[in-house]
């Protein structure tokens, strides 16, 4: 059977030699280690100038945007680097950026209005998503760089805008104590790294003309999948705040939002393994050779579980130092949960390394029905399991959520692998 070839009126990109996946891991994982710190450092400044209490503002806050921006967000940038035939041109993928991301803050606003009653919360939620929608405006000039395994350039973008964002937030903080204001400086800086750097970086070498309202409506199609799994997944992880804000109060959300962000430290390493491997894993099924595609597979699912076994022992050893350290001496006393949440993390390190080998395989549908069953299940837990057991039901929330994850991607893979051995 031949092979399936890119569209004659869209002639494959000529891209240069690809560096090795140990080099574009590395700048990559550099690159989410700087991003994933300065995640960090919001949450200890929030913590250590502004209390328990700002920093569960923050945290309900990003709460309410987030699954919203998920949503417009798209997965635009794997779309583009996964399009390896040149399908459509970059002009077309940042119309649909802007267009969603225009769309997504007005729904942002809208909510902002239901869940808050003081205005400053309110606007504190409108400049979260502001910073979000910066953030996928960046994320698109990323695949194209991606695409052209430009990883260090990736890198170099996430490093200047952890700095410019976490500076200007620390600065404004200490001077104001206002967490509006601190907000606000935090957008700034992200969207002034995306007009200096971003933009023009991703861009170059791209073609910028627009094909029309149906190529538009065709990219839109394609993602809208991915937009639906990366909200359903966005839902995953704030399900259990909107119960624990419900149930138990900002501060407790604080407490666990500060925990939990320790499965960052995991997730960083997944996301850069996965974004390193995407173009080469495409290339991999496109041209079917699957025996590699599977190799890559579970090699990265086996580092993930190597990776969060090291961050149980170490939550086990130095947790609380660390979290006396991070955030403030009360923290200490939540050592335990944060054994609990590494566990978790664990699996949810796997779901994230077989999530980039699906979409690698442009597998966009059949991930939505299945992050619909986990959001679901994640929810159903959330509401069930912390009126009885606190912040700990929520850490158990999030385990099942990864489980029922890894679960489908596993079937998802295997079914889509055999289907296409089964044409060669």
């Amino acid at each position: 059977m031949e092979r399936r070839t890119a569209p004659s009126a869209a002639p494959a990109l000529s891209l240069p030699a690809s560096p090795s996946l140990r080099a574009d891991f590395a700048w990559t994982f550099a690159g989410n280690a700087v991003y994933a710190a300065g995640q960090w450092a919001v949450l200890s400044l929030f913590a250590k100038l502004g209390g328990t209490e700002m920093l569960g503002r923050y945290a309900l806050a990003l709460a309410v945007a987030a699954p919203v921006a998920m949503l417009a967000h798209l997965n635009l940038r794997s779309v583009l680097a996964t399009d390896t035939g040149g399908k459509h041109p970059f002009g077309d993928y940042m119309a649909v950026r802007l267009a969603v991301t225009a769309l997504a803050l007005a729904t942002i606003a809208a909510l902002a209005t239901v869940v808050a009653d003081a205005w400053t919360i309110r606007a504190a939620i409108v400049a979260v998503g502001l910073g979000l929608a910066s953030e996928a405006v960046s994320d698109l000039c990323y695949g194209a760089l991606q695409r052209r395994d430009r990883m260090r350039q990736v890198a170099a973008s996430m490093m200047g805008r952890t700095v410019a964002s976490v500076g200007a937030l620390a600065l404004t903080l200490w001077v104001t104590g206002d967490l509006l204001l601190s907000v606000c400086a935090l957008a700034a800086g992200r969207i002034a790294v995306l007009t200096l750097f971003d933009l023009p970086a991703g861009a170059r070498g791209e073609q910028l003309r627009r094909t029309g309202i149906g190529a538009a409506k065709e990219i839109v199609l394609t993602a809208l999948p991915l937009g639906l799994v990366l909200m359903l997944v966005s839902l995953n992880t704030n399900l259990p705040r909107y119960a624990i804000e419900h149930l138990l109060g900002s501060a407790e959300l604080g407490v666990f939002a500060g925990v939990v962000s320790f499965i960052t430290i995991g997730s960083t390493m997944a996301n850069a393994l996965g974004q390193s491997a995407t173009a080469r894993l495409a290339r991999h099924f496109h041209q079917r050779q699957f025996a590699d595609f599977r190799r890559i597979t579970w090699q990265m699912a086996g580092f993930m579980v190597a990776l969060g076994l090291a961050g149980i022992v170490a939550a086990e050893l130095i947790g609380r130092f660390v979290l006396r350290w991070l955030y403030r001496p009360e923290f200490s006393a939540y050592q335990p949960l944060l054994v609990a949440a590494m566990g978790a993390g664990t699996l949810s390190y796997v779901a994230i390394a077989l999530g980039y080998s699906v979409t690698s395989a442009r597998i966009f549908r059949a991930q939505m029905p299945l992050f619909a069953v986990s959001a679901g299940g994640c929810g159903v837990a959330s509401w069930l399991l912390v009126p009885r057991m606190g912040l700990y039901g929520a850490v158990l929330a999030v385990a099942l959520a990864a489980l029922l994850q890894i679960a489908g991607q596993c079937w998802i893979l295997l079914r889509a692998l055999r289907r296409a051995e089964a044409t060669q």
